[in-house]
Formats: C-alpha cells, structure tokens, sequence
C-alpha cells in the first residue's frame, strides 16, 4: 500500500469523524521534520474544508530519548487553540498543552505516526475497521469493568496479578474528541482504568513489547507490590529496563498508572507503542502518571487471559463472544 494514495481520504476521516471541529474553531495541527509533508497539507486541507480556522506548525525532530519541548512560539500557539491535531511527539506532555487542556482545549495525538512502517497501519486501522462495532466492543468492555471486583490477568509465560477495580470506572479511548479538556490517541480503541495506585499485586511477565526497547525477544517480569515495580527480573532486556528506570531519578516511574486492553483488528505487535496498544485483547500496564511523572513506561503482554470476577472475558488474543462482543471487520 503507498501511504500517499490515501491521505486524502484517511484525513478527512480523521478530522471529521475524529478532531471534529466546529466552524470558525482554532485548529492546530503539529507535524515535525520526520513526518510525511503529504499528511501534513492533506490535514490541513480538511481542517480548511470542515470550515475551521486551521493553522500548520512543523516542528524540529530531535533525536529519540531527548525530550522535545515546544519553545515559546508554538507554546502560544498551543495555548490559543481550541483544538490540536498532534502527529509528532513531545506534544501530549508539554506544559502548554497541559495548560491549554486545563482551559478546555481538546487534545488528538497519534504521536508515533512518523516510525517506520506504522503510517500504514493507521490507515488500515482507521479506514479498514468497522469503528462503530469496535467502539461498541469498548463501551462493553467498560461496563463489563465497571461491574467487576476484582480483575485477574494470567499468561502461559507466567504472569499473574490481580487488579482490585473497584470503586474505579474505566474510560473508553476511542479515538475521537468529545468533551472539552481531553487528550486522546488515534487510531482507536482501548480501555483503561486509571490511577491504579496500591490495588495492584502480582506478578506481570512482558512477552511482547515494552517503550523503552521496542519488541521482547525474551520475557522479562515485573514483580508488583502495592502498584508499584519492586524488582525486575530477567536476561538482557530486563537489564536495559531496569537502568532505564533507575536513570530517570524519579520514584513515580515506578508506580503504575494505567491498565488498558486493546479492540483494533488491525493492530499487531510491532514494538511500536501506538500499534502495539491496540492489538485486540492484549494488556498494556503504564507506569508513570502523565500529569505528575515526566517520564511514562509502557509494557505489553500479547495474549493474555483476563478475568472478571472468575470469569473469562478474553484470552488467546480474543475476545470472550458469549459476552456480547462483536466482530470488528469491514
């Protein structure tokens, strides 16, 4: 597939269905020098034809692991906006988006967009998924959640640990923004539970990626007391994660934040977080919280099983279709 041949198409989606602006609102799409230009001006000619007041920035790519931080001239830009479309990184976490979020301004990333081989996959997981069955599968797995006490998650590699969800309500990420103040990721769809805290023990073996390496060649686990990571055990990839960890010099790395499922049909394990996420029934355990922590840590685990309360809801990279859940093809 040429990416290019698509763009027009896949932008429209993105922001009518999507960014979802109203006429006359302050868009603001930020690309940076590694992205497809042709993306870039495909965006903006939507913003323009959905009748928004739509301005393009490109930013500066630095090198991986070096913090971007937006300097005074896109700040204000960030901060003047209604709505921002972000398919660079260093966006979601920079203190003018946080400030200009605190106002109501609706945040859109897909921040890995730019990598190697995942401009396809956007596509596809935009244009060639049946969203609506896949969001209905979300509201499902949120509801589902919403009723549970306690979460069990188990793998053949020899992860076990359990989540106490209750009193937490999880959030639907599908993808779209809806409300003022809200930051969300594309292509869809995931469902979290947030601020974990201390509900969280056990033992989680990361067998398919993590966003510090990429892929995991060899499963690596995680001892959890409490929320929080109290040893890392393993070859080679656990030692590069457990030095990533101790050279960012901030005990909040360490805590568990999020505990997500991934609903995209389209979505495989690539070592590219923003796929990797969304493959459907694999877990993403976040560590760091995005508003406190300046730093975020994700690990990823295939086809694991999951249990609600005893009972199964996915396993074996399904989802449990005497639930209710839907096929997701077009």
């Amino acid at each position: 597939m040429s990416s290019s041949l698509y763009w027009a198409e896949f932008a429209d989606k993105v922001i009518t269905s999507l960014v979802r602006p109203e006429r006359g609102d302050p868009l603001l799409i930020i690309v940076d020098t590694s992205n497809d230009m042709n993306l870039a001006q495909a965006c903006l000619a939507a913003g323009l034809r959905a009748g928004a007041d739509t301005q393009l920035v490109v930013k500066q790519r630095l090198p991986h692991g070096v913090a971007s931080t937006p300097g005074p001239i896109l700040s204000d830009a960030i901060r003047a906006s209604r709505l921002i479309l972000a398919l660079c990184g260093g966006i979601t976490r920079a203190p003018a988006t946080i400030e200009a979020m605190k106002k109501g301004t609706r945040v859109l990333a897909s921040p890995g967009i730019n990598e190697q081989g995942i401009e396809e996959y956007v596509i596809r997981a935009l244009l060639d998924v049946d969203v609506e069955a896949m969001n209905r599968n979300g509201e499902l797995v949120a509801r589902l959640w919403d009723q549970t006490e306690v979460c069990r998650i188990t793998s053949p590699e020899g992860t076990d640990v359990s989540l106490r969800i209750a009193p937490l309500k999880s959030v639907v990420d599908d993808g779209a923004l809806a409300e003022d103040g809200e930051m969300d990721f594309f292509p869809g769809t995931q469902v979290s539970l947030l601020s974990m805290g201390g509900s969280v023990n056990g033992t989680i073996v990361v067998d398919a990626s993590d966003s510090v390496q990429g892929i995991v060649h060899t499963p690596y686990s995680l001892t959890i007391q409490n929320g929080v990571i109290t040893s890392v055990e393993g070859g080679m990839e656990a030692d590069v994660l457990r030095e990533w960890l101790a050279t960012r010099n901030d005990d909040r790395i360490y805590k568990l934040w999020h505990t997500s499922i991934g609903l995209n049909p389209q979505a495989g394990i690539t070592g590219n977080m923003i796929e990797d996420e969304r493959k459907v029934a694999a877990i993403d355990f976040g560590f760091g919280d995005y508003e406190v922590c300046p730093y975020h840590m994700d690990v990823m685990l295939a086809t694991p099983t999951v249990y609600l309360d005893g009972k199964p809801m996915s396993g074996d990279g399904q989802l449990n279709p005497e639930l209710g859940f839907e096929d997701m093809g077009r």
